[in-house]
């Protein structure tokens, strides 16, 4: 079975007014995009398709936890990942869909929110993905770092070749 069957929704027979569907985001779903980063996402996405007879509304809602290796320490953190997204979809010729606004074209009767969900994913990640606390990295990993700032006047390796070239500076 297609693990992306889930993420297509036929709208030609549903009537107008508000439907809800539920879909689980998970590894398999991952493992159809083979350009992702992200594998261990586990949790779900609501989504509200919003038909009126000449325009539809998409809201995407995503509720799910990420498990990935702390940036610091490299050990296992479990991240909460939440975001909304809002698509208009409208009725054309050809079939355009940018991020936005979806165009249908006249032979269209399903939606395939598949890469919409993928790109909410994507684009909710933190750009670091460390542990809240710093107390709960692995300090075995952590106590090599050295957060002090780098003093090159106190070294005593100091080369004094450059001595010459810091009074070119000013």
């Amino acid at each position: 079975m297609n693990p992306l069957a889930d993420f297509r929704i036929p709208f030609v027979g549903l009537k107008p007014g508000v439907h809800d569907f539920q879909m689980r985001v998970d590894p398999e779903f991952f493992a159809c995009f083979p350009h992702s980063d992200v594998n261990q996402v586990h949790g779900e996405v609501h989504v509200e398709l919003d038909k009126l007879d000449t325009t539809m509304t998409l809201r995407l809602t995503l509720n799910a936890t990420l498990t990935s290796p702390c940036d610091r320490c490299l050990e296992e953190v479990k991240l909460p990942l939440q975001a909304t997204d809002r698509i208009s979809i409208r009725f054309g010729e050809e079939t355009v869909l940018d991020d936005e606004l979806w165009i249908l074209g006249t032979k269209e009767y399903e939606l395939d929110v598949a890469d919409a969900v993928f790109q909410l994913v994507h684009l909710t990640l933190p750009t670091r993905i460390i542990h809240e606390n710093e107390e709960d990295c692995d300090l075995d990993m952590t106590e090599w770092q050295d957060d002090s700032p780098e003093n090159d006047d106190d070294t005593e390796d100091f080369d004094p070749r450059w001595a010459a070239l810091k009074g070119l500076d000013n």
